[in-house]
């Protein structure tokens, strides 16, 4: 009941405060646990170190698109279900969406341990950065990959029935854990790159834990469910997991994709050197992109639940606040980035003759924040309407249709700062044609005014 008061009687501002400070302390966790291996690594000034993880980042990112699948979908789905009352289908919801998750990186992990070689050798590693992509992901995507995953998408799942303060908890500790482990495994046991994958393994497990330890405490008073007898594909519930999850789960393949295109051509165009400056705004460039996945996660749950109850007036007023922070997020980061960009580059990279290079590169992609912030928004709106389509459509565009063949011919053009100015443009176009689809949605779906309660807005 408590839960319920948040989704439909808190005014607006609060309660998107209330869903999206966990979901961003949550993300900050993810945030901290990509930076600190980074900036340990870093501290090692072995510049090929320091590119092994620029080239095993395609990779590991599976992890993030299967959890990304089957937790927006659970989450988007478990949300509706409760505010159409049917909290028998969110138990379905949420036993399909953990074990569907653990089958499927079972399958991709295993996938890439067969063709790791030809894989990483695509994406630009040599002999001298062979081993230490290979020790990497021995660590983080094969053994540690079912308690990343698992971890993940039950975050989702709590957050989705409104205990968005436990979800983020456990990521955050994972994140802080990881944080402490770092400099322990990779200098006080002098294992390197190879050590913090340990470190990450390791503080998955726990998060891991921690989730199995709430769920068990919680399973009387919880509509979520992982008994194997909950596991059902029929009656919708695989097909609607999937057809909110999968556009999610292709933005993050497809920009995996774009990754492989970027490699080969940094590959082409420039050196390892270049690997290691673009990995080290790729990290922080992903910092900003955590925070606007967090501010968008914290909204699904609320637009899907007020969209299902047809509480149209209230689900506007949750989509306009969501787009009101988002914009404030974006203007931030980008002012803090073309500030100070030598501050945050010299973080994570101490080697001189690559820092003014990272620099460079940094100011191309600010132009990004603006773009992926509303890209992860709209993303997730489309995702709580059940709309996958327009979702699907703006992402193959933009991603294959115009951010892969921007990087090649800017490449042709400017070499390899061409390479990293294609995203903020294939990024830009992918918004645009996200806002006009939205646009012609809407009046379908919460345009249409009725009689609800007054919001404070």
């Amino acid at each position: 009941m408590k839960n319920e008061e948040a989704f439909e009687k808190l005014p607006v501002p609060r309660a998107l405060a209330r869903f999206i400070i966990p979901a961003v302390v949550s993300q900050l966790s993810a945030l901290i646990l990509n930076l600190t291996d980074a900036f340990f690594v870093g501290r090692t000034g072995d510049k090929f170190q320091i590119s092994a993880m620029t080239i095993t980042l395609p990779l590991v990112l599976t992890m993030t698109v299967i959890s990304t699948v089957f937790g927006a979908g659970g989450n988007a789905n478990i949300a509706a279900a409760l505010g159409a009352r049917e909290s028998d289908k969110a138990k379905r919801f949420s036993a399909f969406s953990t074990y569907g998750s653990l089958l499927a990186i079972a399958a991709v992990s295993g996938l890439i341990a067969v063709f790791k070689a030809p894989l990483l050798g695509m994406l630009g590693a040599e002999d001298s950065s062979f081993g230490y992509c290979a020790g990497y992901l021995l660590w983080v995507l094969h053994i540690g990959c079912f308690p990343n995953v698992f971890s993940h998408v039950m975050s989702q799942l709590f957050s989705a029935e409104g205990d968005a303060r436990s979800a983020g908890i456990g990521i955050a500790a994972a994140g802080v854990l990881n944080a402490l482990l770092d400099p322990l495994f990779i200098f006080g046991f002098r294992l390197g790159i190879i050590g913090a994958g340990m470190a990450t393994c390791l503080s998955s497990y726990c998060c891991a834990v921690y989730f199995l330890v709430l769920f068990y405490r919680k399973r009387k008073r919880t509509y979520l469910s992982v008994s194997p007898r909950d596991f059902k594909l029929g009656d919708g519930v695989c097909a609607r997991v999937l057809v909110i999850g999968l556009p999610a789960g292709v933005s993050t393949f497809l920009m995996t994709c774009v990754d492989f295109v970027r490699n080969y051509l940094l590959g082409t165009y420039g050196s390892q050197g270049d690997f290691a400056a673009w990995g080290v705004v790729q990290k922080l460039g992903n910092a900003g992109l955590n925070l606007a996945i967090g501010v968008a996660m914290g909204a699904r749950p609320l637009i899907a639940y007020n969209y299902a109850a047809s509480l149209k007036k209230r689900t506007r007023a949750m989509i306009r606040g969501a787009v009101l922070i988002m914009g404030v997020y974006a203007c931030l980061c980008f002012a803090l980035i073309m500030c100070f960009p030598e501050f945050f580059v010299r973080l994570f990279l101490p080697i001189p003759e690559l820092m003014e290079l990272a620099v460079s590169f940094l100011r191309i992609y600010a132009f990004s924040l603006f773009s992926i912030g509303y890209l992860e928004l709209f993303n997730a709106i489309f995702q709580a309407f059940g709309k996958w389509r327009p979702a699907f459509i703006s992402i193959v565009i933009g991603k294959i249709c115009v951010m892969a063949p921007a990087m090649i011919l800017f490449a042709k053009l400017w070499s390899v700062k061409g390479v990293i100015a294609g995203q903020p443009f294939g990024e830009a176009v992918t918004v645009v044609i996200m806002v006009i689809l939205y646009l012609c949605i809407r009046n379908k779906t919460v345009a249409a005014d009725a009689p609800q309660p007054s919001e404070n807005v």
